[in-house]
């Protein structure tokens, strides 16, 4: 929109009041503002959220109503816990999308289970382990970190993940344990498609957090257009999302696959690996 305006064809009064051309360069730099908003912006008609439920494999009832929650929640399961294949499969049953919540060695050495990615791993024995992990349940369709806000700072450690995250075809959710986290940038020199994590949902396991956590994802969605969000599957949590899910589209809000919203992310770089 091209904003020339003379002084020419201005009314010198308008009802009475004195001509308008002292508020020339006020008029001019509004309509420039509001040419230039226009071309360059572009706001979601639709706000979006994606669910992630961390920490799924441990206990069965929590993670069957994970599974039954409304909508494209998506599963991220521990590798080799009691019930981590039949969740995967319930999951799948209910057109959830399914991805490896991969353990990762943390700061505060907190004990990570079967599948621990370590710095104490040597190169082979690290890719064999995460390789495991991977096959160890069906349907997986990307890769995030459980745990892991030291790994996740690691160039050698992350080049090795994404080596395989590469060779198998996934995807990478960084689920931001650490703000210093390298993970998505080192997932895309490798030219992975990869997210990562908006909002935590659960880290204080109060009712009345959990509710002002969702709803700052709910509000980073209308302002930007998407908003990722990660929680685990504690009852607290479990009976929010049963209540609040249903009630999504009727404020607006709907819910995006995982999937979807990686692909729609890394749009240039998914175009690119299907030529």
């Amino acid at each position: 929109m091209n904003c020339l305006i003379s002084e020419n064809f201005l009314p010198r009064k308008f009802f009475g009041v004195p001509a308008v051309t002292k508020l020339m360069p006020q008029l001019i730099l509004f309509l420039l503002f509001v040419s230039l908003l226009g071309a360059n912006h572009s706001f979601a008609d639709t706000p979006y959220i994606t669910i992630i439920i961390d920490d799924i494999g441990n206990n069965e009832a929590r993670g069957i109503r994970t599974a039954e929650l409304k909508g494209p929640v998506t599963l991220a399961i521990l590798p080799n816990r009691p019930y981590s294949k039949e969740l995967a499969e319930l999951a799948h049953k209910n057109n959830k999308e399914v991805i490896l919540h991969a353990p990762m060695q943390n700061l505060r050495n907190i004990a990570l289970g079967q599948g621990a990615l370590t710095t104490e791993l040597k190169g082979k024995a690290f890719r064999t382990e995460l390789t495991k992990s991977i096959n160890s349940i069906p349907y997986i369709i990307g890769i995030n970190n459980h745990m892991g806000s030291l790994l996740t700072t690691k160039h050698l450690q992350m080049n090795w993940t994404m080596q395989i995250v590469k060779e198998k075809k996934l995807f990478f959710v960084d689920s931001k344990t650490n703000a210093k986290s390298i993970a998505k940038d080192v997932a895309l020199i490798h030219q992975i498609p990869s997210v990562a994590r908006d909002v935590f949902l659960d880290h204080e396991r109060t009712a009345s957090f959990i509710d002002k956590q969702f709803e700052k994802c709910l509000n980073i969605a209308r302002r930007t257009g998407h908003c990722l969000l990660i929680g685990h599957p504690y009852p607290e949590t479990l009976n929010h999302l049963e209540a609040a899910i249903p009630k999504l589209k009727a404020r607006g809000i709907e819910q995006k696959r995982l999937s979807t919203w990686v692909k729609e992310k890394n749009r240039a770089l998914t175009k690119e690996q299907s030529l």
